[in-house]
């Protein structure tokens, strides 16, 4: 049986064994219930896996959270519950889009794609990074900065249109498959810095460290020396980690400053009614 979990389910999603220590689900969890969609597998009494969706920006839904009792994997529990949370995006939320980000080596993650029929959107090369590691390479004309949230809305949607982005790094471990319609708490969270070369953006955000998130989509701003100039120096003022996801050949110049994971991003669209 699948069914949304509550706060009341905490004793139990404890009880499930799963060999993941410190589970940060667990820690979060009364904030999940209450964010999130969190639903439960349960066998008999027995919960044996749990699943849950995050909505960004009203129009997209991402699937993840997911944990399955030890003894019970291998039965199809995990496929159950993301294909539940699939329809339930499509077909009571009417979301656009329904998806998922998985680690390159998770085999059966990768796997569960093709039993839910999502296509392989992007693969995203998360970069992290220690301040002052990275000084650039290019001499560019100094930032501006001090964007309002129209100015940040427009770029983004305008350059996602014209340069038909890979992927948009919403936020940490959360790449999404376009720029969706941003809230205005989004962007006034974010800070965009301009020249006549490109574009970058930085955000703060806490992911079990403290993180810089930096995006970038131009090759020739992502080897600036007056962007990493003004990255290092914010990262440091907080201590930091820098953290960059991009596609895998323009993440390639950071491989040997930086530990890097690669995400699988796989999704679908909402099919149109005939």
């Amino acid at each position: 049986m699948i069914r949304k979990l509550t706060t009341a389910d905490l004793k139990d999603v404890i009880a499930m064994e799963t060999g993941i220590e410190d589970d940060y689900v667990i820690r979060i969890f009364p904030k999940l219930i209450e964010q999130d969609d969190m639903l439960g597998y349960f066998e008999g009494p027995t919960l044996v896996g749990i699943a849950g969706m995050t909505i960004y920006e009203g129009e997209i839904a991402v699937l993840g959270r997911l944990r399955t009792h030890s003894n019970y994997r291998g039965r199809g529990i995990a496929s159950a519950l993301m294909s539940e949370l699939k329809e339930e995006a499509f077909h009571s939320l009417n979301l656009n889009w329904a998806g998922y980000a998985t680690e390159e080596n998770n085999i059966p993650g990768n796997r569960m794609a093709r039993h839910l029929k999502m296509n392989l959107e992007a693969i995203v090369v998360s970069s992290r990074i220690s301040p002052g590691s990275i000084e650039g390479t290019l001499d560019t004309q100094p930032y501006r900065s001090g964007y309002s949230r129209e100015s940040k809305k427009k770029y983004l949607e305008e350059y996602s249109v014209n340069e038909d982005l890979d992927f948009f790094p919403h936020s940490i471990y959360y790449p999404l498959p376009y720029v969706p319609n941003l809230t205005d708490d989004y962007l006034d969270s974010i800070e965009m810095f301009q020249n006549n070369t490109g574009s970058f953006i930085i955000m703060k955000e806490e992911k079990g460290a403290t993180y810089l998130h930096v995006k970038v989509w131009n090759e020739k701003t992502l080897h600036s020396k007056e962007l990493w100039q003004i990255v290092n120096a914010e990262a440091e003022k907080e201590a930091r980690l820098i953290w960059i996801d991009l596609p895998t050949e323009q993440a390639k110049w950071l491989e040997t400053h930086s530990h890097q994971s690669i995400w699988h991003l796989y999704g679908k669209k909402k099919e149109l009614v005939k």
